[in-house]
């Protein structure tokens, strides 16, 4: 893969990076709003979440099977739209490949801080990694009922790691949230990206949403959204991907 390209010479590609216990169903919407606006796709799955659930469950080993997954890939021009998670794998992946990065991404709630992020430490510490927890994301969206505390173990050490890289963003960048996330803490990630990084997290509010628990952290699928919202949603994202970038980055 390269970063180097003209638009002008191919089709611009897109490749949709999945969250914690997501499906792949679940990004279907999304990926076909983009195809009909003329984009290729493709669809990465995380490490733990194909055929062999017990891989991606050891932090070291979950990041070199990214990696691998990352070098399969076409050559050629992308862009990059990851969720949650998949936002922190991107990122950990960048720090070390920056010949391969992507030329634009947008971020859907990256889970960069969690609420109550040293309490969920201590307590994941103090449990065995085998224990399950039932999971809280919708049920359409779910790729297991149930996650282990070292699925849980694994995403906080990704958090942990980013944070001590503590290193701004090498390319242009789109950050939105819901400030009513459920998992992410939506006042830390925007004030310590826009502190690192100057530039502005996208607070955008559903207050219309009644759909149960987790379901403000959903930021890619539209049955989370009003039609028009949907819309014009989308729209944003896909004027950032074709608008020249002014400002430079290293």
């Amino acid at each position: 893969m390269t970063n180097s390209y003209s638009l002008s010479q191919t089709r611009p590609r897109i490749l949709f990076i999945h969250g914690l216990n997501n499906n792949s169903d679940s990004f279907r919407p999304i990926m076909q709003f983009f195809k009909s606006r003329g984009f290729e796709t493709e669809f990465m799955v995380l490490p733990g979440h194909a055929d062999k659930r017990l891989h991606g469950q050891e932090f070291k080993n979950s990041l070199e099977l990214f990696d691998q997954k990352m070098r399969t890939l076409p050559e050629g021009p992308y862009y990059v739209i990851a969720f949650s998670h998949g936002a922190l794998y991107l990122q950990l992946w960048m720090e070390k490949n920056p010949d391969h990065r992507p030329l634009k991404q947008v971020l859907l709630a990256p889970a960069f801080y969690t609420h109550q992020q040293t309490l969920m430490r201590y307590v994941l510490g103090l449990l065995p990694s085998f224990l399950w927890i039932k999971s809280f994301s919708p049920k359409e969206f779910r790729r297991y009922e149930y996650l282990t505390v070292a699925d849980y173990r694994m995403l906080l050490k990704g958090m942990v790691t980013l944070h001590k890289m503590n290193t701004p963003f090498k390319i242009p960048t789109m950050v939105m949230i819901d400030p009513q996330d459920e998992l992410v803490d939506a006042e830390s990630l925007k004030r310590e990206v826009e502190k690192k990084n100057q530039l502005n997290v996208i607070f955008y509010e559903r207050s219309y949403l009644q759909k149960g628990l987790g379901s403000h952290h959903i930021l890619f699928h539209p049955d989370y959204f009003l039609p028009n919202d949907w819309t014009l949603f989308m729209s944003s994202i896909e004027d950032f991907f074709r608008s020249p970038e002014l400002r430079n980055h290293s």
